[in-house]
């Protein structure tokens, strides 16, 4: 329910702010609708709902350690394809954010969550990650973001109707739990994947991918200054790891 909601309101979202503001994103040609089509359900659609679902069978540090290992896919497909060569800050740089997020998950009270299944669907949701990742960034030479991210969101929200029409889902829930799927959808789905995919337009797919390692970083001393979630020296060690790989790729890329 959570994926198909988070999908269909920030499609509903997206597509209100575009039409309020700039229509001309909404614009497609009917050639570029299978491209949408692969892109909203193979891409995003499937990273929702495998990384949702690893999260529910293990837990949030390991679902996300599983998801950003996106970055050694999207490099193994670059080099495969001869669009990234490998250096040496490049295999530190992957190496150390590897590392640092393993460290980050291991420091928690959680620690690694090893359901054979949530396992399974944590590597389903990098395989995802890599896949819109890489996909995504072929669809930014011809198209802003917000337009891919629209048409992404629209058919990657048609596709849970094979599951179930989204308006059975609105008697389920109380107002309350509907505002905060509003500000999930808002705040943690379009918000995010809008900057991401901007980025992505300016740098390569891998150097972005590794970038966004960042988060569990962010999510690790947000916890610890907002809520007041220990931070283990072995998180604090891992986080280290990460913005190390996070400065190497920048070395790596001039």
């Amino acid at each position: 329910d959570l994926a198909q909601v988070r999908l269909t309101l920030s499609f509903v979202i997206l597509l209100l702010v575009l039409v309020c503001f700039n229509r001309k994103l909404l614009r497609v040609h009917a050639r570029d609708l299978r491209y949408l089509a692969i892109f909203g359900t193979a891409g995003l659609g499937l990273v929702q709902f495998t990384y949702l679902l690893a999260i529910s069978l293990t837990n949030v540090a390991t679902a996300v350690f599983l998801q950003y290992l996106a970055p050694a896919l999207v490099l193994l497909f670059g080099l495969i394809t001869r669009t990234e060569r490998l250096s040496f800050f490049k295999a530190l740089a992957l190496l150390a954010a590897i590392l640092g997020g393993y460290l980050i998950v291991r420091g928690t009270a959680a620690g690694l969550g090893l359901h054979p299944l949530g396992l399974a669907s944590g590597l389903a949701s990098a395989a995802a990650f890599a896949f819109y990742t890489i996909y995504g960034k072929h669809g930014l030479t011809a198209h802003s973001p917000w337009t891919i991210l629209v048409w992404g969101m629209a058919f990657g929200s048609m596709a849970w109707f094979l599951y179930q029409p989204p308006w059975a889902l609105v008697p389920r829930y109380d107002a309350r739990t509907w505002l905060a799927f509003a500000v999930f959808a808002s705040v943690a789905t379009v918000l995010p994947f809008g900057l991401y995919f901007k980025g992505l337009m300016r740098l390569s797919a891998f150097r972005t991918g590794l970038t966004s390692t960042i988060e569990p970083v962010v999510a690790a001393i947000t916890a610890f200054a907002f809520i007041g979630e220990r931070l283990a020296l072995l998180q604090v060690l891992g986080c280290a790891l990460v913005l190390l790989g996070v400065i190497l790729i920048q070395v790596s890329s001039r």
